[in-house]
């Protein structure tokens, strides 16, 4: 019974399993033979879950033993970018997440060994330790975890010259380097209807795989790699150097409980909600509501807590219930996933994706560079109250809703302060419990008007703006609460309170609260122009063949389709 169970998973995630050269930069070609190994290592990086897990159905399923192995690397946790430690409210996440897998795992009498350090000197020490024959893993498509993944790989082979690696593209809904493979060029399409069309030309999403009801054993050494390691239990938030004062105070949870267990119950009960789901459209959603108001899922796919395709599938169950009356993308839930999709491949086959120098899609813009003025946004202090209660609404929850996070960069960048996107993009993949490489750069891209989207002359007020869904200022006395006493007809403009109000509030304008960092109808104009001045530069270089960034065939005209004008945002 025991081989036939083995068999049965098997065939059921062979279609999704890649033999992996460790030192290739290309995804190599899928794998249709599976042999036993008797001591395996599923390495867990994003996929915290039991259901929907083809790497680990497959280690179960070709192991006479199991090493279920997370790795971090105190120098810079759960980061996707070497050097942007993620604060304590994300490192919380994980942590939970790792915790309540750790408890699954006991219960089928194994157990997650999560050991600290460099993981090109702990996978080789590992795998040599227990004589393992195989590495099973997920595959990320951000750059420079896909760097990294070529250096442990090469350390891997080095030391273990028998040790088989197999990777699984699962994170995605389709497999990144198979849409590639259908790009002209391996490029990603110009605009979010051409990848609409390339999604349907890819067939229908894999079905969900069985959840994990059980594991081998643990392999013989298990106790010595302990020893190695100083240990294998899912570490403290101030064993990682997290702030112990915060800690203390407990204050890091933020609005989202990691694991597999809360991403599952927030799915159900937002699945109750049929004609929610049926009708949903992501630009009527308020970015200023007091609790979020779409899904919140967006931290549970990112950490791989909530499968991809699960909620993809549970979607499309809703959808035929409604026939044809309900929302389609761009803004329909479908749409949200569709949108991830298109980012991360965005981002698979854009080098320097993160930057705006060597970039081909990315236009060259001259920003300023004032670290006073970051520090301001950064910190709340930019005198324009919206801005500030978005941006400490990040700080305290690590979440923000789409429409703020698009207020906020546009504020930082072409809007008002002028300053990188590069910038921005580093504080909210810091920040953000949802952070998310590719996702974060494509849209600090398009909010910057930098790539993706072309309409700089379409600005965010930081005033206007939020007045519209909160016309009486709660998101901001909540966020805020040194207006908590300010009257609704100044709130988002507390400058121009008499000075009488503003002494009877407690707030005084430059005293209490910052003056306005800069004035909004001036700069916001004034960008402007310096926008147009940069896109006919670009149009210039671009003619005389010698234009660096934005590729040729992604006009301004790119962003001038149906789909592309409406307002869009991966989920969250």
């Amino acid at each position: 019974m025991k081989n036939i169970f083995k068999i049965a998973i098997l065939i059921t995630v062979l279609s999704q399993s890649v033999e992996v050269n460790p030192l290739s930069t290309n995804n190599p070609i899928p794998s249709t033979t599976s042999k036993t190994s008797m001591t395996s290592i599923h390495w867990f990086r994003n996929g915290l879950r039991l259901h929907d897990n083809p790497p680990l159905l497959h280690a179960i399923s070709s192991s006479e033993r199991l090493l279920p192995l997370y790795v971090i690397d105190p120098s810079c946790p759960f980061a996707q970018t070497p050097d942007r430690k993620p604060t304590a409210i994300r490192a919380n996440f994980v942590l939970e997440s790792l915790t309540e897998l750790n408890e699954k795992l006991v219960g089928m009498n194994s157990r997650l060994i999560v050991l600290k350090g460099d993981p090109a000197t702990v996978l080789p020490a590992v795998a040599e330790r227990l004589n393992a024959t195989s590495l099973i893993y997920e595959r990320e498509s951000a750059a420079p975890v896909k760097e990294s993944d070529r250096r442990v790989f090469a350390a891997l082979t080095n030391k273990c010259q028998n040790v088989t690696i197999k990777g699984y593209d699962t994170h995605n809904l389709h497999p990144m380097e198979r849409y590639a493979s259908s790009c002209p060029g391996g490029v990603a399409p110009a605009s979010y209807g051409s990848f609409c069309k390339l999604f349907a030309k890819m067939g229908t999403v894999d079905a969900v795989c069985e959840t994990v009801s059980c594991v081998p054993p643990l392999p013989d050494g298990v106790d010595e790699v302990s020893d190695d390691f100083d240990g294998w239990g899912v570490p403290t938030l101030e064993s990682l150097g997290y702030d112990g004062a915060r800690v203390a105070k407990n204050d890091v949870k933020g609005v989202f409980k990691g694991g597999e267990d809360e991403a599952l119950k927030r799915l159900t009960k937002m699945m109750s909600r049929k004609a929610w789901v049926a009708k949903f459209e992501k630009p009527k959603t308020s970015p200023n509501s007091l609790e979020p108001d779409t899904t919140g899922l967006s931290p549970y796919v990112k950490h791989g807590c909530l499968s991809p395709r699960k909620f993809y599938h549970e979607l499309s169950k809703i959808y035929a219930l409604y026939d044809k009356k309900h929302s389609l993308p761009p803004v329909s839930l479908h749409g949200q996933l569709l949108w991830r999709e298109y980012n991360y491949l965005t981002g698979y086959t854009t080098p320097h994706f993160d930057k705006m120098l060597n970039n081909p899609v990315a236009r060259q813009i001259p920003w300023d560079d004032d670290p006073t003025l970051l520090a301001a946004w950064k910190n709340s202090r930019t005198g324009y109250p919206f801005i500030d209660a978005i941006m400490t609404q990040l700080r305290e929850t690590g979440w923000i809703h789409h429409l703020a996070r698009h207020a906020a960069a546009c504020f930082l960048t072409r809007g008002d302060l002028w300053q990188s996107w590069e910038k921005g993009a580093e504080v909210f993949e810091r920040e953000l419990i949802d952070a998310d490489w590719s996702i974060n750069n494509f849209n600090w891209q398009w909010l910057s008007c930098t790539a993706h989207f072309y309409q700089y002359f379409r600005c965010y007020s930081p005033v206007a703006f939020g007045k519209k869904t909160d016309p009486n200022g709660d998101y901001i006395r909540k966020w805020l609460p040194i207006f908590k006493k300010y009257p609704a007809k100044y709130i988002y403009e507390p400058w121009k309170a008499p000075l009488s109000v503003q002494r009877g509030t407690g707030v005084v304008i430059g005293v209490d609260y910052p003056k306005p960092i800069v004035d909004h109808t001036v700069v916001s104009k004034a960008n402007m122009g310096r926008m147009k001045e940069a896109y006919d530069r670009h149009k210039l270089m671009q003619s005389q063949g010698n234009g660096q960034g934005a590729r040729g065939n992604r006009s301004s005209a790119d962003s001038g389709t149906s789909v592309s004008r409406k307002r869009r945002k991966t989920t969250k």
